[in-house]
């Protein structure tokens, strides 16, 4: 049941000889993909801190973990990559 709904949503699978030609490099992967990743975490940061602010001045304390924590995310992904 689950197999059928995975080939409803996505399709069937590729064979070998359709797959080669869809691939990525290493390198053009992290290019194309981590740009995304990159502003996506430019404008969060922003948004992130305008809801702290409006939480008030406690609620800025916890800017640092976040900006670890999304640090932490950039760094999961362009490993990913690698």
């Amino acid at each position: 049941m689950i197999a059928a709904l995975k080939r409803l949503l996505v399709g069937s699978p590729m064979t070998t000889a359709q797959a080669k030609h869809e691939r990525l490099g290493k390198v053009a992967a992290l290019a194309i993909f981590s740009s995304d990743c990159m502003s996506s975490v430019a404008y969060a940061t922003e948004e992130i801190l305008l809801v702290l602010v409006l939480g008030g001045t406690l609620a800025l304390q916890y800017s640092p973990s976040i900006g670890i924590a999304i640090g932490a995310l950039v760094a999961i992904v362009a490993t990913s990559y690698r």
